[in-house]
């Protein structure tokens, strides 16, 4: 059985790492797979369709190419490619439009405006329920991953976030949550539908620290509240509920704010290729190996 494991020529960023792939080729040889980690857009020709399946690994190039990217997944739709995720669930993963959907089914999320053409009342309005504690908004391009193009504002600086959202075209904007400056980033990851692992992640866009460190300090987090597991668990049934099929695996990112009646408020979800942090979790990447080879095998 050959797997092809996906990446990219280049990461957008020189901080962004992949240390999943080696670790899940691994678990997919000692299961006599044939695992082969192959870039979309290494220029080399490479027959998808004769892999069992096509796994997105690190794709992570494609953020900055979006045409591109879509004219390689059309073109592995064509082929009859078994693409994982799903192609639905990377449809809806590579647009943060799905943030509204999930608010108005009752997800607890991140407040978020979807900007289109930027005007100063509707500017001056974002900053009226912004955190005392940190009062700052987050300007993120409608498609991007990680923190990638995600820029802090404050009240004093509504010119430049103004040219910043024409320049981006079609964005979101979130208040900066302060709570995860101390009660950290939840990072749950799904397999199958069912929750695998978490962990917990340091705040990205720290006062003072300029510097976007890739996932910081990742930490396995040792176990839900109840509280936490029924937001977890309804927020992936939402997200599903937007989807034709079930995806192999997505993460889901919530800020721990204790202060929310929730606990936990959604900032984002990653369908396309999310990291899983395998290092810290190896018994979860041989399920995740299983999983794959089950898929390929149906």
């Amino acid at each position: 059985m050959r797997i092809a494991l996906v990446t990219s020529r280049g990461f957008p960023d020189p901080l962004w790492r992949d240390t999943d792939s080696p670790l899940v080729a691994g678990e997919l040889r000692a299961r006599g797979a044939t695992p082969e980690i192959v870039t979309w857009d290494g220029g080399e020709r490479v027959e998808w369709a004769g892999y069992d399946a096509v796994v997105l690994q690190s794709p992570w190039s494609m953020w900055t190419d979006l045409s591109a990217f879509d004219q390689w997944l059309w073109a592995r739709e064509l082929d009859g490619t078994r693409l994982l995720n799903p192609l639905d669930a990377i449809a809806l993963g590579s647009n943060k439009r799905y943030l509204s959907r999930l608010g108005e089914a009752g997800v607890p999320i991140v407040p978020t405006t979807l900007v289109e053409k930027p005007d100063p009342d509707t500017l001056r309005d974002l900053f009226r329920t912004v955190d005392p504690a940190r009062p700052t908004v987050v300007a993120k391009p409608i498609a991007s991953g990680g923190t990638l193009g995600a820029r802090e504002f404050a009240a004093d600086e509504l010119p430049a976030l103004a040219a910043y959202l024409r320049e981006l075209g079609t964005a979101i904007v979130q208040p900066y949550v302060a709570a995860i400056d101390t009660h950290r980033e939840l990072g749950v990851v799904t397999l199958d539908g069912a929750i695998s692992h978490a962990v917990t992640k340091a705040a990205i866009l720290r006062p003072g620290d300029r510097a976007r460190a890739f996932h910081p300090d990742p930490q396995p987090y040792p176990g839900f509240t109840a509280q936490q597991e029924r937001v977890i668990r309804q927020t992936y049934a939402e997200l599903r509920g937007l989807l034709v099929n079930e995806p192999l695996s997505v993460r889901l990112d919530f800020i721990i704010d204790p202060a929310s009646p929730s606990g936990l408020l959604l900032l984002e979800a990653e369908l396309v290729a999310p990291v899983k942090f395998f290092p810290h979790f190896p018994d979860q990447c041989g399920h995740y190996a299983e999983a794959i080879i089950a898929r390929a095998a149906a």
